[in-house]
């Protein structure tokens, strides 16, 4: 345990010591802030003329939300950055030469990486849904966290961010290199909508999976039994502790072989 507490401490000191941490978690911010404002005046804008349908569908969390969409890359993009970095520049050497066990070494980063991202995660999940409430309760449209549904699709939201910087520290753990593994994490992440919404014809499973679709429905309070592209709340956990325990499951495959 020693061991353990004193690699995290210098995997503490490297996350925070380059740039690319801080522009992650600021684009991150400025996207989640940007669109949530931006989607909530939107809507108070338009609800006089919103057709009755859409109103009756009008989830208020779910409106705050519109930021993380952009904001999930950012932070994918901060876990990959947080294995891919040291490869890049050469500094994996000394890491190795002071903590010789992979193992150890790569969990050290993965708390410490995983622990900022869920912190980051649930932050911008809270901080985006009470400010859409500002917004929204102009117009009487906003929500209370105790509101039934509410507090859980709030802290999902925020889970959800934590699993795809995981699965970045995956890819990046598993590619090792900045560009392969960003856009790998940009393929699930955004490319695979398109390619299962395209095989709907024949089935939804491949849209119930995707790592997307599962985030939407852990960060909304309304129901998908009527989108049955949708997986169901039970469902959409699974999702996220399967890509989780894949991405990681692969990244320390690699770690381990070498």
């Amino acid at each position: 345990m020693t061991v353990l507490r004193r690699t995290a401490h210098a995997e503490w000191i490297k996350l925070w010591s380059v740039r690319s941490t801080w522009l992650a978690v600021a684009a991150a911010a400025v996207f989640a802030v940007g669109l949530c404002l931006t989607g909530t005046v939107s809507t108070v804008r338009s609800w006089d003329a919103m057709p009755p349908a859409d109103r009756a569908a009008f989830d208020a969390v779910g409106a705050a939300f519109g930021g993380l969409t952009f904001a999930q890359l950012a932070i994918g993009v901060l876990g990959v950055l947080a294995v891919t970095s040291e490869h890049a520049s050469g500094t994996i050497v000394p890491t190795l030469a002071a903590t010789p066990r992979r193992g150890v070494a790569l969990l050290a980063k993965l708390l410490v990486t995983g622990g900022v991202a869920l912190v980051l995660g649930e932050a911008l999940a809270f901080g985006t849904f009470l400010l859409g409430q500002v917004v929204l309760d102009r117009h009487d449209l906003g929500v209370r966290l105790g509101d039934p549904g509410v507090l859980r699709a709030v802290s999902g939201a925020g889970l959800y961010l934590f699993v795809v910087a995981m699965v970045g520290f995956g890819l990046g753990a598993l590619l090792r290199q900045h560009a392969a593994a960003i856009a790998t994490l940009f393929a699930v992440v955004f490319l695979a909508y398109g390619a299962a919404r395209a095989l709907e014809g024949w089935s939804y499973v491949p849209s119930r999976l995707l790592l997307s679709n599962a985030g939407d429905v852990v960060g909304q309070v309304h129901a998908t039994a009527a989108k049955p592209r949708l997986p169901s709340l039970r469902m959409a956990y699974a999702d996220l502790a399967l890509h989780l325990t894949l991405a990681l499951g692969l990244g320390g495959w690699r770690a381990h072989r070498d």
